[in-house]
């Protein structure tokens, strides 16, 4: 019984591993490169499986939702992603379009391929990695916003053709705000609100999932931002979010 995990190497990917790896999961982590499972395997006492996978490319993807097969994967976590931050002439296009590719192209590849496997058997659990940002509109982040909104939007859909089909496969979407992960290294940012620890975010992600919530919001602030999302204009929106992270 395997959970196979995007992003699984590290930052909120490794600690939803780890707390299903607790609770009796064999566990496949796919990163870009090797990661460090040495902490993972030190705290679970199932199977720790890492592939290599680039998913910036759609080929790499279907060769790991082929390579998968091999496996017996009742839970698919898509947690792989980045993001960046700054004024539209300083910005980097090439990263951003790489964002596209594994922020949706992977995410819409692997999440539709793992939903139609777990159909055919009528089990299976599916945790789309989104974010608070998908709430939203942000300048200077507007392509990372952009991307999770896609991956928000997608769960949603997804999720109620599930429950019109009266299928026994679940999905879930993860939103959290600022974490205490790579992310603002990669992303070239320092956030001014405070970030949850991604320890708190895997052990309470796991909790909801395994549950069947579908939206899973850690954290009072960002729960009430996803509740005041819906009641002001986008505009207004990016006025207060343009103030959160340092660029």
């Amino acid at each position: 019984m395997y959970a196979l995990i995007t992003g699984g190497t590290s930052g909120i990917g490794k600690d939803i591993a780890i707390n299903l790896g607790k609770k009796g999961y064999d566990l496949i982590l796919v990163s870009r490169h090797y990661g460090d499972t040495d902490q993972i395997k030190e705290q679970v006492k199932t199977n720790v499986i890492n592939l290599t996978y680039d998913l910036t490319s759609e080929e790499e993807c279907f060769k790991l939702v082929e390579e998968s097969k091999k496996y017996d994967i009742e839970i698919f976590i898509n947690n792989a992603g980045f993001g960046d931050i700054g004024y539209i002439n300083k910005t980097d296009l090439r990263k951003e379009i790489n964002m596209v590719k594994v922020n949706d192209i992977a995410t819409l590849i692997l999440t539709k391929s793992f939903l139609l496997r777990f159909m055919e058997n009528n089990k299976g659990k599916v945790l789309i990695v989104a974010s608070a940002a998908a709430f939203g509109v942000a300048p200077y982040m507007n392509v990372y916003y952009a991307t999770k909104a896609f991956a928000y939007s997608l769960a949603h859909g997804y999720y109620r053709e599930l429950k019109d089909k009266k299928s026994k496969v679940s999905i879930s979407v993860l939103c959290p705000g600022p974490v205490k992960t790579r992310f603002e290294e990669v992303a070239n940012t320092k956030f001014n609100i405070k970030s949850l620890s991604s320890q708190y975010v895997g052990k309470y992600t796991v909790k909801k999932f395994l549950k069947g919530k579908f939206i899973i919001v850690p954290g009072l602030s960002i729960k009430l931002a996803h509740t005041f999302s819906h009641l002001v204009p986008k505009r207004f929106i990016s006025k207060i979010v343009r103030k959160q992270a340092s660029i």
